[in-house]
């Protein structure tokens, strides 16, 4: 059995809100802390929240793991107890082997040092001696290929620069244990797909990786194990296309409301819930019912509010987990001739590789104009169910072919 390199056990992160009295709480030397914790709990406890309510999971060396939730739920605050950038309230944390960790661009520079005395900074916090990283220095340089900046001010550096040059030095201090939050999320997508080669190699050499993305393709790619939090506990854990499914279904349910009524109501509420949706007006999506996707394909129904228009072509896309737009299904031209009205949209066979798709729904005049476009934030969870996925690296669409043979005995 692979031993684990990192056991978080039962850990709690308490942190105060606001000023003025916490701060006599916070200057209380040990162990006159602890006594006062004991006699005054109530007292000692106002006004703060759990950014970590005892959390417990533990990583095999040489495994990649994701961490997923939403903005708050702790996924950060984790990475900083394992790395010891902050001491938990209570538990434990135990590492074994050399860690580092890249959880901001700007994580141990300093903006008035040049990026090559930022280099050298970086790697004393991580044990490394002047001369031993002067000579990385040319191979972090032309990773991060910002040589033309090695000797100006890190404060001049745009945060793609600096999340450059902190992944290039990250690279080259032979740890054993990495650990990402969201940095590739800075920078071009040509960097983006550099960094992610790098990480490839560094799982494949045996290396254990602790990786946060709100990208779930990424973490699909990335991992092959998902611990999911949500307000500081953790809600599951285990292999990554089954957590990924349930946690996108949670994320379903909390963006769930009433359907909206009325053109400003229902745009002003989408903004809110970040609905992403848009057009021209004339007529509106009320509703959209996605059925469960199953071996025959999938249902779509669309209940529509028309004001002035006579004839519409409605449309059925999806986006995948990185945001890309994959495709849609275009009805043939439909006589509106009732203000309200249904229709179905039955997508044979469902031509999808294993993942998590969310849908697009448009209503489109005749003249090409988008009157009503909607993404919903309704996940649709392909399952592979078992069955090899042959074609899943080449993207997330399946084609149906006609195949023939010749010479095969």
């Amino acid at each position: 059995m692979t031993r684990p390199t990192i056991v978080v056990d039962n850990v709690t992160k308490t942190y105060r809100v606001g000023i003025g009295r916490a701060r006599v709480r916070e200057m209380m030397p040990w162990p006159l802390d602890a006594g006062l914790k004991r006699t005054f709990p109530n007292w000692w406890n106002r006004n703060t929240f759990n950014a970590l309510d005892g959390v417990s999971f533990s990583i095999s060396a040489g495994s990649s793991v994701g961490m997923v939730g939403h903005n708050g739920a702790g996924k950060t605050t984790a990475l900083k107890v394992v790395d010891g950038v902050t001491s938990p309230t209570s538990g434990s944390v135990t590492v074994s082997g050399r860690i580092a960790a890249l959880l901001d661009a700007l994580v141990g520079f300093h903006p008035e040092l040049t990026g090559r005395e930022n280099i050298a900074l970086l790697g004393a916090m991580h044990g490394f001696g002047r001369k031993a990283m002067w000579s990385r220095v040319e191979r972090i340089f032309d990773f991060a290929e910002i040589s033309d900046l090695a000797d100006t001010p890190v404060k001049r550096y745009s945060a793609g620069m600096a999340a450059r040059l902190g992944f290039a030095t990250i690279t080259t201090l032979d740890v054993e244990i990495l650990l990402v939050d969201e940095v590739l999320a800075v920078g071009d997508a040509s960097f983006q797909r550099k960094c992610i080669g790098w990480l490839d190699e560094f799982r494949s050499d045996g290396g254990t990786l602790l990786f946060v993305s709100h990208n779930l393709s990424l973490i699909r790619h990335m991992t092959e194990h998902v611990v999911w939090m949500d307000h500081g506990r953790v809600m599951a854990e285990g292999p990554t296309a089954e957590v990924l499914g349930r946690y996108a279904a949670s994320m379903e349910r909390r963006d769930e409301g009433g359907v909206t009524h009325g053109r400003r109501t229902a745009r002003k509420e989408a903004r809110s819930r970040g609905l992403h949706r848009w057009g021209l007006g004339g007529a509106r999506v009320e509703e959209v019912r996605v059925e469960e996707p199953d071996s025959a394909g999938l249902d779509v129904v669309i209940r529509y509010q028309r004001d002035e228009l006579d004839q519409a072509v409605f449309c059925v896309g999806f986006i995948d987990e990185a945001g890309t737009e994959i495709g849609a299904a275009a009805s043939s031209p439909i006589s509106l001739t009732n203000r309200e009205g249904e229709v179905r949209c039955a997508i044979r066979p469902l031509p999808f590789q294993a993942g998590i798709y969310f849908p697009v729904v448009a209503i489109v005049s005749m003249d090409g104009k988008i009157r009503d476009r909607w993404r919903l934030d309704k996940a649709v969870v392909v399952d592979a169910n078992g069955s090899a996925s042959y074609g899943a690296a080449f993207g997330p669409v399946t084609m149906q072919g006609e195949w023939s043979a010749n010479g095969s005995s």
